[in-house]
Parts: C-alpha cells; structure tokens; sequence
C-alpha cells in the first residue's frame, strides 16, 4: 500500500527575489489594478456618434434570453482576465512575467508609433458598417484582427494618453523584472533546494526521481535552462522536458527522438515497461512538464511530485498527482510539494 505525504503550505510565503528588493506582489497587483489597458479595449474609446455602428456590427444577442451581449462588455472582461493572468504568471516564474509585460509593452509602442507616424489614412467615404472583416482592403485604416475599428473612428487624443500612462507603467514592471536574474530567482533557488533535500535524502531507497508540474510553457523552458546542466554537475543525473510544443528535451544522450513517448519512457522506465522495447540502461531522473502529461500518463516509478505553479483549475492539481499516485508503483511512499 502507498501512503501519502503532503507538504502542506511549505511554500506559501516565498519571495521573489533572492536579494528581497523585487516589491511584494500586493504592490505589483496594485500597479496592475491601476492600468488602464486600453490597448484590448478600442471599442470604448470610439466616437460617440460611431459607437451605434459598431455596436450593429459586432453586438450579439443571447438567444435564451434575447438580451444584448456587447463587444464592449467582452474588452472589459479580457481586461480582467488579463490582469488576472498578469498575476498568475508571476506566480508561475519571474520570467514568465517578464515575457507577459514585454510582449503587451510591444502591442502598445506599435499602436502608439501607428498613431504618431503622420501616416493615418481618414477617408469619410469610409463607413464601418459596410466593411467585411474577413476582408483586408481597409486593414491599413484599422485596428484589430477579427473585431476591427476604424483609427478615424477613435478619439486618438484619449486613447494615446491612456497608452502611454500604461506604457510608463510597463517599462517600469519590465525593467524590476529584468533585474531579477535566475541567479536572483528565489523561486528557483528554492526548487534547486527541494531537488537537492530529496536527492541527497530519498524517501524510497535509492529513488531519485523528481517530477515538477508548471502550467505554462515558457516557465519549464525556463528551468530546463537553468536545472539540467546543474543537474548532471552535481548530480549526475538527467533532466527532460515534456511541453507538447514540439521543444522536447532530455540531457541523456542515448535518448535519440524527443517525442513525449520517448522522454516518458526514459523517465519512468518500470511503469512504462521499457525493457519491452529498448537497451536503454540509463534514466532520465529529472521530468519538467506542463498539463499536456498531466492525464493518462503512468509514470508511477517517480515518487516526489513538485507543482511550481498552481493550475487555474484545481482539478489539474489532484491530475498531475494522479501520475505518480497510482496502482503498481514500487514505492512505499510518495510526496507532493506546492509552491
């Protein structure tokens, strides 16, 4: 029978920078609460007199109860989730965080170089009513992909000082980020930590597996980075990574395909029976991933589970232990840990 250990609130406090000057995330938050965002909403900042036509265009009505759902209503529910997602990929790594606010900073300066540029086109013959979205004739006029506005229809005045208050705020965020480097990263500091307390001390015998969740992808590229070669260094041991973006990875040589199958069976050898189909001796002791192995994967021959970030829906966390935590394994315990 397996029994089950849970390091219970082990990690709730950690903070983000080694050196403790990164500001606490109630002070991010309170930045990201201040943002505007207007870069994912310009439908608000259309004229009054033109807010009718695009309301025409792209309103829709609920059919079990006829009431209109606006598009404006839509960019203020991405604005929440986008702040929202602000936050949780900061809680998933610094890095991912830095990759979120450099990509939203790059949207606002391109729109803020368009408006700036002196090379809008206006044409009053111009009606959004009459322009088919799927059709990019006017593309040069408008902003947007599949909901489009017309720059001629925006009050630019208001939407550019809302961008470039957002802007500032940005470059800020960014430039705090930048200076948390990996070898600042308390976070991941910490993980190396966790890794070496159950190398050094196993809980079953010699087993030396360590199996480490995140929901984002950028986030297990970023300690496949930093872990594998210190890893092998210190360890001896082997690391992969399992993404389902086609950037699979493993330090152990013999393993020649990357596919998840590959990866997954040099990890879990035992559970994924191995000897059946390879001469592979060697193991990969190591396995970053995300939710892509998060369902039916056996991978039980692992015994210590680390969750580096807590998914949106719970039910992913009681799925990721659920690879670990399964009938057949050779271990007498296993053990999940949560940052």
């Amino acid at each position: 029978m397996v029994s089950f250990q849970r390091e219970k609130n082990q990690l709730m406090n950690i903070q983000i920078d080694v050196k403790d000057e990164f500001p606490p995330i109630n002070n991010i938050n309170s930045i990201i609460k201040r943002l505007n965002l207007g870069i994912y909403t310009p439908l608000s900042y259309v004229l009054s007199q033109k807010k009718d036509h695009y309301a025409d265009m792209y309103d829709t009505v609920v059919s079990s109860n006829e009431n209109i759902f606006s598009q404006v209503d839509r960019e203020k529910q991405l604005v929440k989730l986008m702040r929202i997602l602000m936050l949780k990929r900061m809680e998933s790594s610094i890095h991912s965080f830095r990759l979120t606010i450099a990509k939203v900073l790059g949207k606002i300066d391109d729109v803020l170089e368009t408006i700036n540029s002196g090379q809008l086109k206006y044409d009053p013959s111009v009606d959004i009513r009459f322009i088919d979205p799927e059709e990019d004739e006017f593309d040069h006029m408008m902003f947007g992909k599949k909901k489009k506005v017309l720059f001629q229809d925006i009050d630019l005045i208001k939407w550019e000082d809302d961008l470039k208050l957002d802007k500032a705020k940005f470059e800020h965020l960014l430039k705090i980020s930048k200076e948390i480097t990996h070898e600042r990263d308390e976070k991941l500091r910490r993980l190396k930590e966790m890794i070496r307390g159950k190398i050094e001390n196993p809980i079953n015998g010699t087993n030396s597996k360590v199996m480490i969740f995140t929901a984002f992808s950028d986030t297990a590229e970023y300690l496949y980075k930093h872990l594998h070669k210190w890893a092998l260094k210190e360890f001896g041991l082997y690391t992969g990574i399992v993404t389902g973006s086609g950037k699979n990875k493993t330090t152990l040589d013999s393993v020649v395909l990357t596919d998840i199958n590959d990866i997954l069976t040099n990890f879990s050898p035992i559970s994924k029976e191995r000897e059946k189909v390879s001469n592979i001796t060697e193991e990969i002791d190591i396995l970053i991933g995300t939710d892509c192995i998060s369902e039916g994967q056996n991978l039980q021959d692992c015994d210590y589970l680390i969750n580096y970030d807590i998914h949106w829906n719970p039910v992913r966390i009681i799925q990721r232990f659920g690879r670990i935590d399964r009938i057949g394994s050779i271990n007498n315990v296993i053990q999940l840990a949560n940052f």
